[in-house]
């Protein structure tokens, strides 16, 4: 149902396979990421990721202006302690001026008027080719030791299922103090590792590190909302 009124946003991030296919959408500074595990290595490779939609991005930033919209961007230094670059729009109830961190977002109507859009960017990828690590792959049977050896350009070929690929989506909230490669090595090490952790002890872990991280930043006064989804993605 549509709210009672028209105020507030979130942001929007999608993992969906058909088939051998998998989108990625996204709207907002959430992101989502696809990554790959190797069971014969424990590899973990983030192979995407969406992008945070920031206001600062030359893209994003003409369609703002362009809309009578006007972007802030922190000086260098502030940006190195995690302030983020805003769309400024004055509230109509109480005539303020606020700053919306993102160009993008799923509400914030009175944003929208300054060129914030709900439109996702949309990418598509073949999990056969994320199984097989990227790369094309060539069978030549070793007639002294009776075996079929399997190589690439690169010797970076796979054997068959020996890549899994798994989807993880996130909000800001734990990816402003979580770094995407940690949480991407624990969440493969929840899925595939038989002593590691369940996967819900896994999440738990990395929301409360985000927390902890929150609150001594803030000093209790203060919390983005912090949320986590994983699934594995297969052919199966």
């Amino acid at each position: 149902t549509a709210p009672a009124e028209k105020s507030g946003g979130c942001t929007a991030s999608i993992v969906l396979q058909l088939g051998k296919y998998v989108y990625v959408a996204n709207a907002g500074d959430s992101r989502s990421l696809i990554a790959t595990y190797n069971k014969a290595t424990s590899e973990v490779k983030i192979v995407y990721i969406t992008r945070e939609d920031k206001p600062h991005l030359p893209e994003e930033r003409n369609r703002v202006e362009s809309m009578g919209g006007q972007v802030y961007v922190p000086p260098p230094e502030r940006i190195q302690m995690g302030a983020s670059s805003r769309v400024l729009y004055v509230d109509k109830e109480t005539g303020a001026t606020n700053g919306l961190a993102m160009s993008r977002s799923i509400g914030d109507w009175a944003a929208g008027e300054k060129g914030v859009i709900p439109n996702p960017t949309v990418d598509m990828l073949d999990i056969t080719q994320l199984m097989g690590g990227g790369e094309e792959c060539s069978a030549s049977f070793d007639a002294a030791t009776g075996q079929t050896l399997m190589g690439s350009s690169n010797g970076n070929c796979a054997s068959e299922g020996e890549i899994e690929v798994f989807a993880v989506s996130a909000t800001d909230g734990l990816l402003d103090f979580m770094d995407v490669n940690e949480i991407a090595k624990t969440v493969a090490t929840s899925l595939y590792v038989d002593e590691g952790p369940h996967p819900l002890s896994a999440c738990e872990t990395l929301i409360t590190t985000a927390a902890s991280a929150w609150w001594q930043a803030k000093n209790g006064r203060y919390r983005d909302d912090i949320a986590i989804a994983v699934s594995k993605l297969s052919l199966n």
